[in-house]
């Protein structure tokens, strides 16, 4: 009797120790398991806070706050960027936090701002280009002399931000002395592009699909102190007759213009002596034999073409036999170029289209113009874990 009783209170405890037994390994695995968990959302926090750096990088390629994303929740989480303070000129520390099943991740990183110029195209149309007749483009360097068919490069790139077909339109005998650049990501280039034939485009590959959707700031002739209702006259150039604007004249003399409708008619010559940026409220219009810019340094003067006044943005037109030095940027605004008219810089706008004869020479130096648009490279040069 005693004896099964003994072996009674053995097998019981036996199944006690078992149970806690059981219980301790089945904790330790949860535990396991938990910091396994926390382990990964710490992991996948800290990718999405890198995620943010991304982000941030491309919101400070603008000065335009109002396309600015901070915020994004993606599949594994969300990232925000928490601050963006000012170090030195051109130098901005940004803070981003990750989260991820609760877990968070901050990071620091130090982002420097490189004036970028948005003339980087012979002809760039961001929803719609359009090349045909007998037009061309090339290229050639300004800082190395006069253009010459002796001297021109192989750079006259157009491109645009879309991925649709359609997007770029080639017709006729048109020959393009570079590439043909589309949007971004897209899987085949030349599906973007209407009439394409590579015996007329020279570049290596001929079509290729941008990295990123090019920027295009809005234009704000604000940001120059220039009040639209009072201080953006028409003028007009008539045959015969040369006006130059100087660096240092202008709106509160500075190298700053504003007009609404500018016209330069047959034989009249609208040049600067000096750098000078040009607001248009209205619209550009030249014809007949008339001469714009300088033709030593195309880089001399740039117009922006102005959507928001109020006013509605008429076609900026370059006709006829006009030869035309500089450059033009207008993210609202539909461009046309045809006749004989031959461009030597950098044109840019929403919608392109060139016909006839008219010659396009991009000039390399508008890469230095990094004062139209407030347009920067970033990069990242240091970052950290807090």
């Amino acid at each position: 009797m005693h004896q099964r009783g003994f072996v009674y209170a053995m097998a019981l405890g036996f199944v006690v120790f078992i149970t806690i037994l059981s219980a301790s390994i089945l904790m330790q695995g949860m535990l396991q398991e938990s910091l396994s968990q926390r382990s990964g959302n710490q992991g996948e926090s800290l990718h999405l806070a890198d995620g943010g750096v991304d982000q941030a990088l491309i919101n400070l390629r603008t000065t335009d706050p109002s396309d600015d994303v901070m915020t994004r929740t993606m599949a594994g989480g969300t990232f925000t960027v928490l601050s963006v303070v000012p170090v030195v000129p051109g130098t901005q520390r940004v803070t981003v936090r990750g989260t991820a099943g609760g877990e968070t991740r901050d990071v620091e990183a130090i982002i420097t701002q490189v004036p970028q110029s948005v003339f980087q195209f012979a002809l760039f149309g961001s929803q719609q280009i359009n090349v045909s007749g007998n037009a061309s483009t090339d290229s050639y360097d300004s800082r190395s002399g006069a253009y010459s068919d002796a001297t021109a490069g192989h750079d006259g790139d157009i491109g645009t931000n879309t991925t649709t077909p359609g997007g770029v339109t080639i017709g006729g005998s048109i020959f393009v002395d570079g590439q043909v650049a589309v949007g971004p990501n897209v899987a085949d280039p030349t599906s973007v592009v209407t009439g394409y034939n590579p015996a007329f485009i020279t570049g290596t590959p001929t079509v290729v699909s941008q990295s990123d959707v090019f920027p295009m700031p809005v234009v704000n002739p604000a940001n120059d102190g220039v009040n639209i209702q009072t201080q953006c006259p028409d003028q007009t150039v008539n045959g015969q007759t040369t006006v130059t604007l100087t660096s240092t004249g202008g709106i509160n003399g500075t190298n700053v213009y504003c007009f609404h409708d500018l016209k330069i008619n047959g034989g009249g010559v609208f040049t600067a002596s000096g750098p000078v940026k040009i607001y248009l409220t209205g619209a550009l219009k030249a014809s007949g034999n008339s001469s714009i810019g300088a033709d030593s340094d195309p880089t001399r003067m740039a117009f922006l073409l102005n959507s928001s006044s109020g006013a509605t943005l008429e076609e900026g037109t370059i006709t006829g036999s006009t030869l035309f030095y500089g450059a033009v940027y207008g993210p609202g605004s539909t461009i046309n170029i045809s006749g004989n008219a031959k461009v030597f810089g950098s044109i840019v706008g929403k919608t392109i289209s060139v016909t006839g004869n008219a010659e396009i020479h991009y000039d390399e130096a508008m890469t230095t113009v990094t004062n139209v648009s407030n347009l920067y490279r970033t990069a990242v040069v240091s970052w950290r874990d807090l």
